[in-house]
């Protein structure tokens, strides 16, 4: 849906356009889509690791406190 959606948007090398661009093609798909997936996987895997060291270091000293600071 187009409302549930902001623009992104940043300079990248040349380079690195025409290999996300390669890719893209080779997965049948154009660069906006890929590059949305790439960075859905990416959030995807980041949350999940956040889940994981927040459960195991419940009540461990070393996890900040709710305030952000720290220790």
């Amino acid at each position: 849906m187009a409302a549930d959606k902001s623009e992104l948007r940043q300079l990248a090398p040349n380079h690195l356009l025409q290999a996300l661009d390669a890719i893209a093609m080779a997965k049948g798909l154009e660069r906006h889509a890929y590059i949305e997936a790439v960075l859905t996987a990416e959030v995807v895997k980041v949350g999940h690791e956040a889940m994981v060291v927040a459960r195991c270091l419940q009540g461990n000293p070393l996890l900040s406190d709710s305030t952000g600071v720290t220790p």
